[in-house]
C-alpha cells in the first residue's frame, strides 16, 4: 500500500497544486517530474540514468502533440490578428443562434471532427468561443471538453491503432488484437460518453438552465456521433482512422438541420447583411488547407509512402536501445505549419500584424509546450522504473525482476486487482483517467497500461474478449481525462492570456464531469463484462 501511495503522488501533488494552490498547469508539470524522478530513484530503485533518459525519452514521444500545439497556436494568433476569428465567428451565429447550439456545433461536431484529423482544439477553440461571445472559463471549458466527444478516435485514431500494432509485443502474438476489435469495444461506451459530454458543455456555459434549452440538440448530437462511430466499427465499413472525422462531420450536418428545421427561415437577423461567402472562405482558408492536408495523410498509401521518405534519417535514439521514428512527414504538426504558410498568401497579414502575431505567439507558447512536454516524461519514467541499462539495452533491473511491484505503474495496477478483486472492472476506467491525466494524453496511458489491465484482468479469470472490453473502458477513461488535463488546460488558458486562476476553477469544475462520467463508464463495464 505504501508502493501505490508513492506511485500516485505525483498526480495528487499535480492535482492538489493546481486546484488549491492556483499554480500553472506548467509549474506543476515541472513539480510532479521532480518528485516521479525523486521517488522514482530514491524508492523503486531506478538509476538515475535511467530516470534521466526516460525523461528524454517522453519529451521526444510527446514532440507528435507539443509541437502541434505550438504551430496550431500560431495560426490561431496570426487569424485573430487579420480578422479571421470575426468572421467566422459571424458566420457560425448564423448556424447556430443561441449559446447552446453555438457550444455543441462548435465542440460536439465540428470539435470532434478537426480532433480527428489531429488539430489540437484547446489551441484553436478559446479565441473563437471568446470572439463568439462566450465568457473565459466557457471557452476554454468547451474547448477542453470538445476535444474528446469520440475518446480514441481522436488524433486519426493513434489511440486505437498504435495499442492494436504495439499488442503483440507486449502481450505476445496469441492475445494480439486488432484495431477493429479494439475500437468496437471502445464505442460500446460512446452512447453514454458522448451524451454525457454534450450535456456537460451546456452545463458549464450556463447551468441547468442552459441544459434545459439545449437538452434536444445535446442528447441529437451526442446519440449521432456515437452510434455512427459504433456502426462503421461494427460492421468495420471504413478504415478505424477516419472513424471521427465522419462521424464528426454527421454530428455537425445533424445539428445543422435540426436548427434549421427549429428555427425554419433561412433569411439573416434584420441587423445582419447579406453573408459575404468569398470573405469567409479566405478567413477558413487555414483550417481547409489542414483539412485537406490532414485528409491526404490518412489515405494508408500516402501516409506510408511519406513514412519511408526520409529514411533511418529521422530514427533518434534517446538513450540506451530506446529509438523513436519521428515521422516528421506523417506528424499532424508539419502539415499545420505547412497549413498555416499556404493560409499567408490569402489572408495577406501585414508586415505589422505578422510581426504582432510572432510576438504573441513567442510569449505564450512557452506554458503549453512544456505542459505537454514533461507530463509524457512523468509517464515514461514511472513505466521505466525499476529498469536498468545492462550492455546498452534497457531492461528489467534485478529489484523489479524479484518483485515486479517495485514499477510504479505495475504497483498500481495490481494493488487496485488486489483490492477490488472482480470488481476491478468497475474501476478500469479510472485508471484510464489516471493515466491520460498523468501522461497527458489517452494515447500514452493506453500503450503505458496494457499490459497492467492485461495482468489484473487475467488474475482475476476475464478472458481474452472481456479483457478488450475492460481495456476499452480504459480508453473511455483516458478520453475523459482530456477535459481534466493539466497541460490540456494549461494550453486552452494560454490562447486567451488568461492566469493561473482560469486552470484553478476549470479544473474544479471540470473534475466533477469527469467522475461522474468515469463512475457511468465503470458501471457499463460491469454490465458489459457480466453480459458478453
Amino acid at each position: 500500500m505504501l508502493s501505490f501511495v508513492l506511485a500516485i503522488l505525483p498526480l495528487i501533488i499535480v492535482l492538489v497544486g493546481i486546484i488549491f494552490f492556483r499554480k500553472s498547469g506548467a509549474l506543476m508539470a515541472v513539480v510532479g517530474w521532480i518528485a516521479v524522478v525523486v521517488l522514482a530513484v530514491a524508492y523503486f530503485h531506478t538509476p538515475i540514468e535511467v530516470a534521466l533518459g526516460a525523461t528524454a525519452y517522453g519529451i521526444v514521444k510527446g514532440l507528435g502533440i507539443s509541437v502541434a500545439v505550438v504551430f496550431t497556436m500560431l495560426m490561431i494568433f496570426m487569424m485573430r490578428e487579420v480578422g479571421a476569428l470575426t468572421t467566422i465567428a459571424n458566420a457560425m451565429k448564423r448556424v447556430a443562434a443561441s449559446k447552446e447550439e453555438q457550444a455543441l456545433f462548435i465542440g460536439m461536431g465540428f470539435g470532434s471532427f478537426v480532433t480527428a484529423l489531429g488539430a489540437v482544439t484547446p489551441a484553436l477553440f478559446p479565441p473563437l468561443l471568446m470572439a463568439l461571445g462566450f465568457d473565459p472559463f466557457g471557452a476554454v471549458s468547451v474547448a477542453v471538453l470538445g476535444y474528446d466527444p469520440l475518446t480514441s478516435f481522436a488524433l486519426l485514431s493513434i489511440p486505437t491503432t498504435l495499442p492494436a500494432d504495439s499488442s503483440a509485443g507486449l502481450l505476445g502474438p496469441a492475445n494480439a488484437f486488432t484495431a477493429q476489435q479494439f475500437a468496437l469495444k471502445i464505442a460500446l461506451y460512446l452512447p453514454v460518453i458522448s451524451v454525457g459530454l454534450a450535456l456537460a458543455m451546456l452545463w458549464v456555459i450556463g447551468g441547468r438552465g442552459a441544459m434545459r434549452r439545449g437538452v434536444v440538440p445535446a442528447v441529437i448530437s451526442g446519440l449521432v456521433i456515437s452510434l455512427s462511430a459504433l456502426a462503421f466499427v461494427a460492421f468495420n465499413v471504413v478504415p478505424v482512422r477516419i472513424v471521427g472525422v465522419l462521424s464528426g462531420l454527421l454530428a455537425m450536418l445533424t445539428l445543422f438541420l435540426y436548427q434549421r428545421f427549429k428555427h425554419r427561415r433561412d433569411e439573416p437577423p434584420k441587423d445582419q447583411g447579406p453573408l459575404d461567402k468569398k470573405e469567409l472562405t479566405k478567413a477558413l482558408s487555414p483550417w481547409l488547407f489542414l483539412i485537406a492536408f490532414a485528409a491526404m495523410i490518412s489515405v494508408p498509401e500516402i501516409g506510408a509512402a511519406l513514412g519511408k521518405l526520409p529514411g533511418s534519417i529521422e530514427v533518434v535514439t534517446v538513450f540506451a536501445n530506446q529509438r523513436v521514428d519521428l515521422d516528421v512527414l506523417n506528424q499532424i504538426y508539419t502539415w499545420v505549419f505547412v497549413a498555416f504558410l499556404a493560409s499567408l498568401a490569402i489572408l495577406k497579414p501585414t508586415k505589422g500584424q505578422l510581426k504582432n502575431v510572432v510576438k504573441s505567439w513567442a510569449r505564450k507558447i512557452g506554458g503549453p509546450f512544456v505542459a505537454y512536454s514533461v507530463y509524457f516524461a512523468i509517464a515514461y519514467v514511472m513505466f521505466f522504473s525499476a529498469f536498468e541499462i545492462a550492455n546498452g539495452v534497457l531492461a528489467p533491473g534485478p529489484f523489479y525482476r524479484a518483485d515486479p511491484s517495485y514499477n510504479m505503474d505495475v504497483v498500481v495496477g495490481a494493488t487496485l486487482a488486489s483490492i477490488f478483486g472482480f470488481g476491478f472492472v468497475y474501476v478500469a476506467a479510472a485508471l484510464g483517467l489516471f493515466g491520460a491525466v498523468v501522461g497527458g494524453s489517452e494515447t500514452a496511458s493506453n500503450m503505458m497500461f496494457m499490459k497492467i489491465q492485461y495482468d489484473a484482468c487475467s488474475k482475476i479469470g476475464l478472458n481474452q474478449d472481456k479483457f478488450l472490453t475492460v481495456y476499452g473502458a480504459h480508453a473511455a477513461g483516458g478520453g475523459i481525462a482530456s477535459s481534466i488535463t493539466p497541460s490540456k488546460i494549461n494550453n486552452a488558458v494560454a490562447t486567451i492570456g488568461e492566469g493561473t486562476a482560469m486552470e484553478s476553477l476549470v479544473m474544479r469544475k471540470n473534475l466533477i464531469i469527469a467522475f461522474v462520467l468515469t463512475i457511468l463508464t465503470g458501471i457499463l463495464t460491469g454490465i458489459l463484462v457480466g453480459l458478453f
